[in-house]
């Protein structure tokens, strides 16, 4: 078995894959901008796991467990090869080879996608950017992140555009789309007996932004942007369900997947079947307030610079959605690109707490107690689903403890009650050399249902060089090395190696 989903599943999507991009082509005859892919990677490590930041923010490519590694192929045209066209078309299908990890192989990328002016449709699965944060050195979104395998959607983008009558000083974007996991066959092999698994849950994401000001402002180059972004888990069935505040249980739940379990995922209310007497939103439902507030130097020209700050506040379903319970939980940032120079090229310092969650004390209002308290939100957990993860990594912050580090067979999240400090540097040498270094120190208290005896400390290092030789076009390579510490994930030495090799087919 070549990995963890059905055969006939596995056959279906690649056949469909494969379909969908030989269309694609021979309809729009795209023949120009093609490039091959391929990459090896290796990771060998001292502990029972490799070092987080070996294989976090990886969108699932890397295993995280103690020796691992993995090939790749991909064939891609960029979407930005017809930057100078009013249509603009791209494609990709990325396919892996894994061992030592959830799957020997995986479909990691398969999407064609089409802009026609500011609006953009996707199909398929496609790695993504997350919102309002250096990618490189963040420690990931709360709600969305870089660190799980991308989810097969379509979806439906609006860029920034201008509102009427403001001159280019106030821009909207949105986005929306729904999608199903892929990971079911991995959750029946994972769990033991008697457990919590899903299939075929569904997926929607939604999120409106709004940016006031310019960034090549001759006189106030300030911008700052905030939006709101949701998501749901919804339809699929679930196996060895019990009532709220367990993890085991015995019945299996079939979502409804009707035209009315679409509007609810879009736009919330009703109920599941284990709410009891009273309502809850259905399915799954969470999501983030991001905001960012940024300074831009010279854009547009080579000693072009950055500072920024940026302020992440989560949710599930409607605690923690608006201003009642503070900001005790939150993601703080602050970043800076920097001037073109030897030294540092960027810097990015955030904290994280989690630990809150609208308090210890949870009740829904009874006729006998009207007053309902919103507590034990119990971050990417569900009473439902195996909660926000895919594969068994987190969808969102991998500092919230991913459930693929449970050693139980329970496929849910152990530690959502987090405090953490991390530091991210990179810089460029010279043009073809590139380093990053992280450090992040955490202190972990479990989740309200089961907490921790004692608060566990970890922390986790990473330092990493890149070197992209100018005289062998086309090839690039990555060394790093990972250190972890600490009682929550146990102790880690390992290092990496990934080389990469591009082809340009047509140009």
């Amino acid at each position: 078995m070549l990995n963890h989903i059905t055969h006939r599943t596995r056959v279906t999507c690649l056949l469909m894959s494969l379909m969908l991009v030989s269309m694609y082509l021979n309809a729009q005859k795209l023949n120009d901008g093609i490039t091959l892919e391929t990459e090896v990677s290796g990771t060998v490590s001292s502990g029972d796991y490799a070092p987080l930041w070996l294989s976090a923010n990886k969108h699932g490519k890397v295993s995280p467990y103690d020796n691992s590694a993995y090939e790749r192929v991909g064939l891609f045209r960029s979407i930005d090869t017809d930057s100078a066209r009013v249509w603009k078309r791209g494609y990709g299908i990325d396919l892996m080879l894994n061992q030592h990890s959830t799957s020997t192989f995986f479909i990691q990328q398969a999407y064609i996608e089409a802009a026609y002016m500011k609006v953009n449709v996707s199909l398929g699965a496609k790695e993504r950017s997350i919102d309002l944060k250096n990618n490189e050195l963040t420690s990931g979104g709360l709600s969305a992140g870089l660190n799980a395998h991308p989810i097969p959607q379509l979806r439906i983008e609006i860029d920034y555009f201008s509102f009427p009558g403001t001159r280019g000083w106030w821009k909207w974007k949105m986005r929306g789309s729904f999608g199903m996991t892929t990971d079911a066959g991995w959750q029946k092999d994972f769990v033991r007996p008697g457990t919590r698994y899903t299939n075929n849950t569904l997926y929607h994401e939604k999120a409106l932004y709004w940016k006031f000001g310019k960034e090549n402002a001759t006189k106030c180059p300030l911008t700052f942007e905030i939006g709101l972004q949701m998501f749901t888990q919804f339809g699929g069935k679930a196996y060895n369900v019990d009532y709220r505040e367990h993890i085991g249980g015995t019945q299996t739940v079939e979502m409804p997947e009707n035209l009315k379990a679409f509007w609810r995922a879009v736009f919330g209310g009703g109920r599941d079947v284990t709410d009891f007497t009273e309502s809850n939103n259905s399915g799954n439902m969470l999501g983030s307030y991001n905001m960012r507030l940024a300074w831009h130097g010279n854009t547009g020209k080579k000693n072009a610079w950055e500072v920024g700050a940026y302020f992440e506040r989560f949710f599930e379903d409607q605690s923690m959605l608006t201003l009642q319970y503070g900001i005790q939980d939150h993601l703080i940032g602050f970043d800076a690109k920097f001037p073109k120079n030897r030294f540092i090229s960027a810097a990015a310092i955030e904290h994280l707490s989690t630990r809150n969650q609208s308090g210890a004390v949870y009740h829904d209002a009874t006729k006998s107690i009207p007053d309902k308290m919103n507590g034990k939100d119990n971050y990417y957990n569900h009473n439902i689903y195996t909660g926000w993860q895919h594969w068994g990594m987190a969808i969102g912050s991998p500092l919230i403890t991913s459930p693929i580090y449970n050693e139980d067979g329970r496929i849910y999240f152990r530690n959502n009650r987090v405090k953490a400090w991390h530091f991210g540097l990179c810089g460029d040498p010279t043009p073809e050399l590139h380093w990053r270094l992280f450090m992040t120190f955490t202190q972990n208290w479990g989740i309200y249902f089961i907490p921790f005896k004692d608060v566990q400390k970890q922390q986790y290092y990473m330092a990493e060089v890149g070197w992209k030789p100018s005289k062998l076009k086309g090839w690039s390579g990555r060394l790093a090395f990972g250190l972890d510490h600490g009682d929550l994930i146990g102790n880690s030495f390992g290092t990496q190696l990934t080389i990469h090799k591009s082809f340009t087919l047509t140009k």
